[in-house]
C-alpha cells in the first residue's frame, strides 16, 4: 500500500476526530485571515485617499477633521478659507499644486465638492463617459457615485443643503456631463463641480465675489442654517497642497500655523492618528485569530499523539514488516500536513467570503475594494500546513520510536 493510501486508511478509522480539528483550524484561518485582507483593503484605501497630498490647508480647527473632511469625506470641515489662500500657496515656488475645494451640499448621500479639474489629476482619474465641466451647474461622477445615484451623462439632478441631506436646490438643478473611471479612491464616491456652482446655489453670482454685504451675508446664512462648509462667495473650505521641494515641509507648515484663522495639517501624520484610533478593534481580532489558530494547532497536536497511541499495535506491524522509522515519520508528517491542507482552504475561502461580505458594506455604506485573490490565501495556506507539520513532528517522533516486541507481546 502507499503512503498516502496508509494514511487514508489511518484517517478513516477516526474520520470526525479529523474532520473536526480541520474544522477548527479552518475557523481559525478564516478569522485572522478575513482581519488581514480587511485592514489590507483598508489600508489601501487610505493610500488612495490621501493622493499624495503633503499638506491641507484649512480654517483654524482640529487638523484631524481638515483631513477626514476634505480629503476622506467623513466629516464636517472646520470652516471656511479665503479663495486668495490658494492664490497665494499656488504662486509659491515650493507648491507643486495647490487645489482648491469647497464643501456644502450633497445628493443622497454623495457629497459636492466643488474644486478645479486638477482635482482629477490627484488621483489619476479620467472621464470615461462625456467630459469635464466648462460651465457653472454641470458636474462630474466619480464612478461609484453614477452607479448608487443612477444617473447617466445629460440627466439632471437637485443638489441637498448641508453635507448630510437637506432642503433641495430644485431651483438650481446640476447636469451631468461627465463620468469617471473607477480609482479606488475616495473620488468614487463624489459628485464634482466648479467652485461658482457652489457659490450660486449659496444665493449669489459670479458678480457678487468680493462683496462685503454678500459676504456677510453668507455668514450669517451659515450660523442660521448650522450646516458646516457652507461657502460664502470668495471662499472655500480648504486647499490640498503638493510640495515641489522637501524644504516645504519645513517652512510652508510653520509660514501658515503663523497666519490667523489658517490651519495646516499633515495627512499623512493625520492618517496614522486615524488608524492609531481605529485600529485597537481590528488589532483584537487579529489576535483572536491567532490565538485560535495556536489553539487549534495545539489540539490537533494532542490528537495526533493520542491516534499515535491508538494505532500503536498497526505502528508496531507496519515496523515488523519492515517499515523505517523515517516512513512512519513521513506518514505522520503527511498525515499533519493534509490536515493543515484541509484547514488552510476551508479557512482561505471562508476568509474571502467574510471578507467580501464585510467589504461590501463598507464605512460610510461604500464597498471596500480588496486585494486580488491569490496570494493573500496562498499564504493562509501554507502558514496552515506548516502548523500541521510542526504539529506532527513529536507524534511521527513517537511513533518512529515505538517498541515492536513490547507492543505485540506485551500488548
Amino acid at each position: 500500500m502507499t503512503a498516502l493510501g496508509l494514511v487514508a486508511a489511518l484517517i478513516r478509522r477516526a474520520p470526525f476526530t479529523w474532520a473536526f480539528h480541520a474544522l477548527g483550524l479552518a475557523v481559525a484561518v478564516a478569522v485572522l485571515g478575513s482581519v488581514l485582507l480587511l485592514q489590507r483593503a483598508a489600508e489601501d484605501r487610505l493610500t488612495r485617499d490621501l493622493a499624495g497630498v503633503d499638506l491641507v490647508v484649512g480654517a483654524k480647527g482640529s487638523p484631524l477633521q481638515i483631513v477626514t473632511s476634505t480629503l476622506f469625506q467623513v466629516d464636517a470641515p472646520t470652516g471656511n478659507i479665503p479663495l486668495s489662500v490658494q492664490a497665494s500657496l499656488a504662486g509659491d515656488p515650493l507648491v507643486e499644486a495647490a487645489v482648491p475645494v469647497s464643501l456644502g451640499d450633497s445628493v443622497a448621500g454623495a457629497r459636492i465638492v466643488g474644486t478645479t479639474t486638477e482635482y482629477l489629476g490627484l488621483y489619476g482619474a479620467e472621464v470615461v463617459e462625456g467630459s469635464v465641466w466648462d460651465d457653472p451647474m454641470q458636474a462630474v461622477l466619480g464612478h461609484e457615485a453614477a452607479r448608487r445615484l443612477s444617473l447617466s451623462i445629460g440627466d439632471s439632478f437637485a443638489g441637498e443643503h448641508g453635507l448630510s441631506g437637506g432642503e433641495a436646490h430644485a431651483d438650481q438643478p446640476y447636469r451631468v456631463v461627465g463620468i469617471l473611471g473607477p480609482t479606488g479612491a475616495v473620488i468614487d464616491r463624489l459628485v464634482l463641480t466648479d467652485l461658482s456652482s457652489v457659490w450660486a446655489l449659496h444665493g449669489h453670482d459670479d458678480e457678487a465675489v468680493g462683496g462685503a454685504d454678500d459676504h456677510d451675508h453668507a455668514h450669517d446664512h451659515a450660523a442660521a442654517t448650522g450646516e458646516e462648509g457652507v461657502d460664502a462667495v470668495g471662499e472655500i473650505t480648504a486647499v490640498l497642497v503638493r510640495y515641489r521641494s522637501p524644504l516645504a515641509a519645513v517652512v510652508l507648515p510653520r509660514r501658515i500655523a503663523g497666519t490667523p484663522d489658517l490651519q495646516p495639517a499633515a495627512p499623512p501624520e493625520e492618517a496614522r492618528r486615524l488608524a492609531a484610533l481605529v485600529g485597537a478593534g481590528s488589532q483584537a481580532i487579529a489576535g483572536l485569530g491567532v490565538a485560535l489558530l495556536v489553539l487549534s494547532g495545539v489540539g490537533f497536536l494532542i490528537a495526533l499523539i493520542a491516534a499515535v497511541y491508538a494505532r500503536r499495535r498497526e505502528i508496531a506491524l507496519l515496523l515488523a514488516l519492515g517499515a523505517s522509522p523515517a516512513r512512519m515519520m513521513s506518514l505522520s508528517l503527511m498525515e499533519g500536513g493534509l490536515l493543515g491542507l484541509a484547514g488552510g482552504v476551508i479557512g482561505a475561502f471562508g476568509a474571502r467570503a467574510v471578507a467580501e461580505t464585510v467589504a461590501a458594506t463598507g464605512p460610510g455604506g461604500h464597498a471596500l475594494p480588496l486585494p486580488v485573490p491569490g496570494l493573500a490565501e496562498l499564504l493562509l495556506v501554507i502558514v496552515a500546513v506548516a502548523l500541521g507539520l510542526i504539529g506532527s513532528i513529536l507524534p511521527g517522533w513517537i511513533a518512529a520510536r515505538t517498541s515492536v516486541v513490547r507492543t505485540l507481546v506485551g500488548g
